[in-house]
């Protein structure tokens, strides 16, 4: 879902005339570190709790680095919501199952169906989610927020501190 919500964030940006080629340009520090902690999630560790700790340490320590950029403080929020619901899922995201079978979805390594509706579940994925180019997802209010915290990040224009001067 991450990369539609960069395909969509790249269709507003012609839509409002952004540049979101800029993004090179913005002050994110240790940005080439960003994508470890998802590569981590996918490994097939037997100690998912442990490998989500981990994950999520090395995730909240980039992203704090980066709290002053536009958007990343909903990141935080909602990576935080997501850390909690999957701490409480055994270190894996709860999906309310009805609604996945409703939807045809399978659960990946990331994810543990739960067949009666809990109060685990309110931060868990239960909100459908639909592209306009048909793929379909069933996400929580954490990704919610991520995905906010991401258009705007996306969207904003960088720092002016943060531009590379040129002649």
């Amino acid at each position: 879902m991450i990369l539609d919500v960069f395909a969509v964030s790249l269709l507003l940006s012609l839509v409002f005339k952004r540049r979101i080629y800029h993004l090179h340009e913005t002050n994110i520090k240790l940005v080439y570190l960003f994508p470890l902690p998802f590569v981590l999630q996918f490994l097939p560790i037997q100690n998912r709790i442990l490998m989500m700790v981990v994950s999520y340490s090395l995730l909240f320590l980039l992203l704090s680095i980066n709290h002053h950029l536009e958007g990343f403080k909903l990141i935080i929020l909602g990576s935080a919501l997501n850390f909690l619901v999957i701490l409480l899922g055994g270190g894996r995201m709860p999906v309310y199952g009805p609604l996945a079978n409703r939807m045809g979805l399978m659960p990946s390594i990331k994810h543990i169906l739960l067949e009666k509706f809990t109060p685990i579940l309110l931060i868990g994925d239960i909100i459908p989610a639909y592209t306009p180019w048909g793929r379909k997802f069933l996400i929580s209010i954490g990704d919610v927020l991520v995905y906010a915290g991401l258009l705007i990040f996306m969207l904003s224009k960088p720092d002016r501190s943060s531009f590379k001067r040129t002649l």
